[in-house]
C-alpha cells in the first residue's frame, strides 16, 4: 500500500471552512499526517469501539491503542448525532489484528457534518456525523 497523505493535505485548505470545529481542529493539527509525529495516526490500532443512542441521538467513541515504538500516547475520538458507521474488515491474513494499524485517514464535509474515513492494513471505518472531539491521553 503507497502511503502518501499529500493529496489530501493539499485539498485541506479549501476544504476546513465546510467542517464542523472538532473535524475542524483534528484536520488542521500538523502532526496528524506528520508520519515521525508522536500524535501522527498511522500505525495506530483500534482498541475498542462503542456505539451509545441517548435520547434519540447515537454517539460513537473510538479508542486506539498507541504503537510502542513511535506513538506518546493513546488516540479517543467520540462522534457526535451520527448517522452512519460502516466498518468493512478483509480476511485476516495471518500477520495482523483483523484490522491491522490505522494507515491514514481522511475528513470531509458531508450534509450531516463531517466524513471521517479510516483505512487499516486490513479493513476501513467511515463514520458520518455531526462532529467529533478527539482527545490523545
Amino acid at each position: 500500500m503507497a502511503l502518501d497523505p499529500r493529496p489530501y493535505r493539499d485539498a485541506l485548505p479549501g476544504l476546513l471552512d465546510a467542517l464542523p470545529p472538532g473535524a475542524r481542529r483534528l484536520a488542521q493539527d500538523p502532526a496528524h499526517h506528520d508520519f515521525t509525529s508522536p500524535r501522527c495516526v498511522k500505525d495506530l490500532t483500534l482498541a475498542r469501539s462503542t456505539l451509545t443512542d441517548s435520547g434519540g441521538a447515537l454517539a460513537l467513541e473510538l479508542a486506539f491503542t498507541p504503537n510502542e515504538w513511535k506513538h506518546a500516547g493513546a488516540l479517543h475520538l467520540r462522534y457526535a448525532d451520527v448517522r452512519t458507521f460502516r466498518l468493512e474488515a478483509d480476511e485476516p491474513d495471518g500477520h495482523h489484528l483483523r484490522l491491522g494499524a490505522l494507515q491514514l485517514d481522511e475528513l470531509l464535509p458531508h450534509p450531516a457534518g463531517v466524513s471521517h474515513e479510516l483505512a487499516f492494513v486490513c479493513g476501513t471505518l467511515a463514520v458520518h456525523a455531526a462532529d467529533l472531539t478527539a482527545a490523545w491521553h
